[in-house]
């Protein structure tokens, strides 16, 4: 309930792929997310992995957060990536969440996005997340950013002119997830993205029947999933929020960002 309304609080999921050494991160994330979270957050993560035994008995201590575990086939890189949507919505129908958010497995939480997340989502029915690394600051900032980071202010005019704007784009047209040039406005991360259930829904069902259309003609998207997700954004509607939600500390054009949410560099065995 809100506490000083009385209105009840939209409840929230989180989705996660988690195969073979991916179960330890996203245990990690879970303990930092009971870390910031209360109780009458009325948070659940649910986890597709290979290991659902493992996952079982890890969820029996945590107190602030709930977890239900689907099992799932042992999927390496890409396939684990390039498959969520699909994994996701075979088991759609028990994910009875409010608000549903996925989220790669390979995050931390540094504080609470509850109250932020559900605020998004007042006017729009989906908020994708700008990529950390395509975002740049806005006004003022991004002159004094640019005056002293020269050389990406070179890289960026450069991209711009060549690939009409800032991101990884799908630029095969026999793609489903191919951007045409006019239409390369914002480019999101495929790490975080939220909406209401129902649209959650309908989302998934389009994502994985586009993957499914490239995988029958043999392509391969770009960068998978979020090739997909960036596809999808510039027809439908959404909300936007920035990467505070998906932090990297790597990029220096969002270091003065507060974050909430933080992307974790991975070893590169985990492939």
């Amino acid at each position: 309930m809100n506490p000083s309304r009385g209105e009840p609080v939209a409840t929230i999921g989180i989705m996660s792929v988690a195969t073979n050494l991916y179960l330890d991160y996203w245990k990690t994330m879970v303990q930092s997310a009971e870390s910031v979270s209360k109780i009458e957050d009325e948070v659940t993560f649910f986890v597709f992995t290979d290991d659902p035994k493992n996952a079982e008995i890890f969820a029996k201590d945590l107190k602030n957060v709930a977890v239900k575990v689907f099992g799932i086939e042992s999927y390496g890189w890409p396939e684990a990536t390039l498959l969520r949507y699909a994994i996701f919505n075979s088991q759609i129908h028990e994910m009875k969440s409010d608000i549903l958010m996925h989220l790669d497995a390979d995050m931390l939480f540094s504080r609470n996005p509850w109250s932020r997340v559900r605020s998004r989502l007042v006017t729009e029915r989906i908020c994708l997340v700008l990529h950390p690394g395509f975002w740049r600051p806005t006004g003022a900032q991004r002159v004094a950013f640019y005056a002293s980071h020269p050389i990406l202010a070179y890289k960026d005019l450069r991209m711009k002119v060549k690939k009409g704007g800032l991101g990884a784009w799908e630029e095969n047209p026999k793609s489903e997830s191919y951007v045409p040039r006019k239409l390369r406005k914002n480019y999101f991360c495929g790490g975080t993205w939220f909406g209401k259930n129902e649209a959650i829904k309908i989302l998934l069902n389009e994502l994985e029947n586009q993957v499914s259309s490239d995988r029958a003609k043999d392509i391969t998207a770009r960068w998978h999933d979020e090739s997909h997700i960036n596809n999808w954004a510039t027809e439908n509607r959404h909300t936007i929020e920035n990467p505070e939600l998906c932090f990297d500390e790597t990029y220096p054009q969002i270091r003065n960002l507060t974050p909430s949410i933080i992307a974790v560099r991975k070893i590169e065995k985990t492939r």
